[in-house]
């Protein structure tokens, strides 16, 4: 039987919630793609309309109001979410790719002065020949 210590318990509480964040980054990255298409936008506007037309509820339509401003709040916070952790990959890559860019100029100018060396060598020969 294991050891109950307090240091258990938090590594515990930790590896769920890091496995609860995995799960809501997926889920939020799923609306994400979802809610970009354009059937997600026709199905909404047909339930708009349908609420109104067929009279749901009277003007100026409180409840619908409600539905329509909870699923905007719910849907920005997941959009926000998805699209932070999609900045911060693309963040990532851009500084891979400056370091690599960084890296490949140091080697250029390296490889410059190489030659320079060889060429002022080859002119130090051709005069040492005349």
């Amino acid at each position: 039987m294991g050891v109950f210590t307090i240091k258990n318990l938090i590594l515990k509480l930790v590896h769920q919630f890091r496995h609860l964040e995995k799960r809501i980054e997926e889920f939020s990255d799923w609306v994400a793609e979802i809610s970009a298409s354009p059937w997600f936008l026709l199905v909404h506007m047909m339930w708009w309309g349908s609420w109104i037309g067929f009279k749901v509820e009277a003007f100026p339509y409180g409840l619908l109001t409600l539905i329509v401003s909870l699923e905007a709040i719910i849907l920005s916070c997941l959009l926000l979410s998805s699209g932070n952790r999609e900045g911060e990959a693309e963040k990532k890559i851009a500084r891979k790719t400056l370091n690599n860019t960084k890296e490949s100029n140091w080697m250029t100018e390296e490889i410059l002065e190489v030659v320079r060396d060889l060429q002022e060598d080859i002119r130090i020969l051709r005069d040492e020949e005349d």
